[in-house]
């Protein structure tokens, strides 16, 4: 089976770590798959890079096209430069499937966040609209339709659109980094990165509007009233359209000096990054899935996150979950996990076990099957 695989994704945090370990481990999996990576230009060197040894092996071959997302390149360019590419089977990692596309493909739906928390980034109207009609088309098309969780199921299927194609909750996995023993050295380099050995909470993810860091930033400072040393480590960064972080420190006074700005952090530094921290604060509004969660369960860091959308589907009781439009209920949360190390220890034997119930392995197996019902017909 010869299936194309759309990888311009490739440089994003969720869907890029997403399709870097379910096609790695499909063609572990299964050695007669070849796939056609469609890499936009700035990450091509980069993924022929990852996938060396499948490319040197005639497992994978990688065709380069413009890399643009939500742009008239998509819907004008795109299908032309995928017009002489020959597979039997596509698979969209992200929704974004130009109108004209007409071959049979799978596509990956991580969440609708668009659709409840519209224009984030700034988009007026038309760009909303262009946005729906989109991801209408993408998943009415599909011949099978890929859900990273019952919740995102459920919500696609509260929206307006007629799905034809078969759907399927594949869960996402861990990263094997995330499961390992962590070293004193990446110990060592986690803290050299905070910049201190003092205690902190951290959050990983980027400055979204439902990512709900107000609340998060003045729970955090309720609860470090009485914690002079404790610090507050974000990573990820501002971006026009995005959340002002450093505003919003300087409007609740919560204090420069508490505030430790990560930037973009490596992935061989997140695990150990996660382990040192005090706790993971990710009281989200929505997710799809949710893979700071088990990330940081994995890395032996205790999470508080929302009882809202996917978050309590994917921790199972192995987090301290709250309401997260109420900074109370974060704010008690966080103490229970600040002021209660047996508690928190408890946390993390519970969160080590649930993340090993999500593997890239199973991720991969159970999209082959997709893949072989879809070619069969």
């Amino acid at each position: 089976m010869k299936v194309a695989i759309d990888m311009r994704a490739w440089s994003w945090a969720g869907v890029g770590r997403y399709l870097r370990n379910v096609v790695k481990e499909m063609m572990r999996l299964d050695e007669k798959l070849r796939v056609i990576g469609i890499a936009g230009e700035k990450d091509e060197g980069e993924v022929r890079r990852y996938f060396r040894d499948e490319i040197k092996a005639g497992q994978m071959t990688i065709r380069k096209v413009d890399g643009s997302y939500y742009s008239w390149a998509e819907q004008v360019k795109l299908p032309g430069q995928l017009a002489g590419v020959e597979a039997d089977l596509w698979h969209f990692t992200h929704f974004n499937v130009p109108l004209m596309f007409g071959r049979p493909y799978v596509v990956t739906i991580h969440d609708i966040t668009r659709f409840i928390f519209p224009g984030q980034t700034g988009q007026g109207w038309l760009r909303q609209m262009a946005y729906e009609l989109v991801f209408a088309k993408a998943v009415e098309r599909a011949r099978g339709v890929i859900c990273v969780s019952e919740t995102t199921r459920h919500d696609l299927n509260d929206l307006p659109i007629n799905i034809k194609g078969e759907q399927q909750v594949i869960h996402e996995g861990v990263d094997e980094i995330f499961l390992r023993e962590i070293d004193q050295e990446m110990r060592r380099k986690a803290r050299m990165l905070v910049g201190s050995q003092e205690d902190y909470v951290l959050y990983v993810g980027v400055w979204m509007g439902h990512k709900n860091l107000r609340r998060s930033l003045e729970a955090f400072k309720d609860a470090a009233a009485n914690r002079p040393r404790l610090k507050m480590a974000m990573t990820g960064r501002a971006k026009k359209g995005y959340v002002d972080v450093a505003g919003i420190v300087k409007k609740i006074s919560l204090g420069e000096d508490k505030m430790v700005y990560l930037g973009q952090v490596a992935d061989e530094l997140l695990p150990a990054l996660y382990a040192e921290a005090k706790c993971l604060l990710f009281p989200s509004l929505y997710e799809g899935f949710g893979l700071p969660v088990i990330e940081a369960m994995a890395a032996g860091c205790p999470v508080l996150t929302s009882n809202v959308s996917s978050l309590p589907e994917v921790v199972d009781g192995a987090a301290v979950l709250v309401n997260p439009e109420r900074v109370s209920s974060i704010v008690d949360g966080l103490e229970k996990i600040l002021s209660d190390e047996e508690y928190r220890q408890g946390l993390i034997q519970s969160g080590k076990e649930r993340a090993k119930r999500f593997n890239w392995q199973d991720c991969a197996r159970e999209t082959l099957r997709i893949y072989e019902g879809v070619v069969r017909g």
